[in-house]
């Protein structure tokens, strides 16, 4: 181990079987080279070296001004070389929220009230199962010809939206039917399934419901941006997929949340005593709002499944539903009352939480390349931390990041319905 210090803390440098293993407060970097390669002596500090027949490859690590690591191959031979790219396996001490796009790249780590976001300056990234490859596979090289990856660290401010790239659309997802203007001078759009239209400033895309990736190619090569088109909240409440696949306690909650559109009371009153027959916290709720809402003779049941589910309801989140939306509903006030009175220190302590803790639950709200989506809960949870907090600057930008997330979970569920990530947007939306 090589200790040194940089403005974030010490940097450990271990050497492994393949590569070279950067430590860092925020996260490991241990960069690997193919099977096969083998270490050479370098007589430069900072600098090791690597080689596979008439390939060269060196990993640097520059500390001043900024922290950059940095990695190059190079054909010295007189043929072409096709081989396996190196690539990165990442580690990260906190939240990480990676972009692995091409020619574009950011991995944003947040760890013990800090923030460190490491952007790619040269090179191609492409996700993989633990990490990232440098360079698009299989990496091709004429003789003489070398191929460079550098990605350069910054510290950042943990609790404040960081600047995306100014090429980005700036909403990226959208209502079905809406037109997504992209602002471009010099760079040509694909994307599958996508109708996209040029015009004098760029280029309007539109598309079907869910996530799709869309292409930018220009000089620095091609990078990769997901875009997504949502459905209405009601429609996907009263979705017959939804419908069909979720637990009995669920679809009675989805359905007593739609009371006041087009649902029959008859299908509401068979499905809500199914499931108060096993009753959970979503139960409850289609109980209490059928109860105050409907004219079904429901109230004696569903008082006595409320205390039961209360007494087992272990999610001070769906706790905070029960209370929040018995006083909206002003559901037996002196049940709720005695609940907020035992649960008040748990909810509190939801409540409580810091910004980062919060922005982190949802991802920042940034472009990511991971397929893991923020789940309902933690979106409809964020949406309600951002109610108990005053207007300011900084709440606008949490409030675009939490509404960016609850965007983009919409556009999966409106082409792959989960039916409890549905429940929650439609309990906060019920709130309002």
């Amino acid at each position: 181990m090589q200790p040194d210090t940089d403005d974030s803390g010490p940097i450990t440098v271990e050497e492994t079987l393949h590569g070279v293993r950067f430590g860092f407060r925020d996260s490991a970097w241990d960069i690997r080279f193919p099977p096969g390669w083998q270490a050479i002596r370098s007589d430069e500090d900072d600098l090791w070296c690597w080689a596979a027949a008439d390939l060269l490859g060196r990993i640097r690590l520059r500390r001043c001004p900024r922290i950059e690591l940095e990695v190059d191959v190079r054909n010295n031979g007189r043929e072409v070389a096709q081989v396996e790219p190196p690539r990165v396996v990442l580690t990260p001490t906190g939240t990480q929220v990676p972009w692995f796009a091409g020619s574009a790249g950011e991995v944003l780590q947040t760890y013990g009230g800090r923030g460190v976001l490491w952007v790619q300056h040269r090179g191609s990234c492409v996700a993989d199962a633990q990490g990232f490859e440098l360079f698009a596979a299989p990496l091709l090289l004429r003789p003489g010809q070398g191929a460079s990856a550098l990605w350069r660290r910054t510290t950042v401010p943990p609790t404040s939206l960081i600047p995306e790239p100014a090429w980005l659309p700036w909403q990226r997802y959208l209502p079905m039917g809406e037109v997504l203007e992209v602002e471009h001078a010099d760079a040509a759009l694909t994307g599958d399934g996508l109708h996209i239209l040029t015009t004098a400033d760029g280029s309007h895309v539109t598309g079907e419901a869910g996530l799709h990736q869309l292409s930018f190619v220009d000089a620095r090569g091609e990078a990769w941006v997901e875009v997504g088109w949502f459905a209405p909240l009601e429609e996907l409440v009263g979705s017959p997929s939804a419908l069909a696949d979720a637990d009995p306690n669920v679809a009675a909650w989805l359905l007593a949340g739609a009371v006041d559109a087009a649902v029959e009371l008859d299908d509401l009153d068979v499905a809500l005593a199914e499931a108060l027959e096993r009753p959970t916290a979503w139960g409850v709720l289609a109980g209490m709002r059928t109860a105050t809402h409907t004219d079904l003779p429901v109230a004696a049941e569903v008082r006595q499944a409320a205390r039961k589910v209360w007494e087992s309801e272990s999610d001070p989140g769906l706790r905070r539903l029960m209370i929040t939306h018995g006083l909206l509903c002003g559901w037996e006030p002196q049940l709720v009352g005695e609940w907020l009175a035992a649960g008040a220190d748990a909810m509190n302590e939801l409540m409580a939480m810091g910004p980062q803790e919060m922005l982190a639950s949802i991802g920042f709200g940034r472009i990511t390349s991971s397929p893991t989506l923020q789940r309902g809960r933690a979106v409809a949870l964020a949406e309600m931390w951002l109610s108990t907090r005053a207007e300011s600057v900084m709440a606008a930008e949490w409030e675009r990041a939490v509404d960016v997330t609850r965007r983009r979970l919409m556009c999966s569920l409106s082409s792959a319905p989960e039916p409890v990530d549905i429940a929650w947007l439609l309990a906060h939306s019920l709130l309002r």
